[in-house]
C-alpha cells in the first residue's frame, strides 16, 4: 500500500470515530492496593489511590464526582485492577472514567 493510500485510509478511520490501536493510548491500567485519602473536610467521598508498585505510578478517582462509589467492590486494602481514561499529572494518574475494575476477594 502506498504512502498516500495509508494516509487516505488513517484519515478515513478517524472520520468515522475508528482510532488505531496506537491512538488510544489515553488509558492506563493500575494495579495495587486500594487506599483512601481524606483531602476534603466533609466530603461525601475520600478520594481512592492505587498505587501501582511496578509501574512506580498511582492512580487517583475522585468518587465525589460521581455522586456514588464508582469502586464498590474493591474495598480499601485489597488488591484492584483499574482500566480507564486519565488526565496525567506528574506521575500520578487522575482517573476520569472507569472502564473495568477488577479486585480480588
Amino acid at each position: 500500500m502506498k504512502y498516500g493510500m495509508k494516509l487516505s485510509a488513517l484519515v478515513a478511520l478517524t472520520v468515522l470515530g475508528v482510532m488505531p490501536a496506537k491512538a488510544q493510548s489515553n488509558r492506563v491500567t493500575c494495579t495495587g492496593t486500594l487506599i483512601d485519602v481524606d483531602v476534603r473536610k466533609n466530603a461525601d467521598w475520600p478520594l481512592a489511590v492505587i498505587w501501582d508498585s511496578e509501574g512506580g505510578y498511582a492512580c487517583t478517582v475522585d468518587r465525589g464526582r460521581a455522586g456514588h462509589d464508582p469502586l464498590r467492590g474493591c474495598n480499601v486494602g485489597e488488591k484492584c485492577r483499574l482500566i480507564g481514561t486519565f488526565q496525567k499529572v506528574g506521575q500520578t494518574y487522575s482517573i476520569k472514567t472507569i472502564d473495568r475494575l477488577e479486585w480480588k476477594e
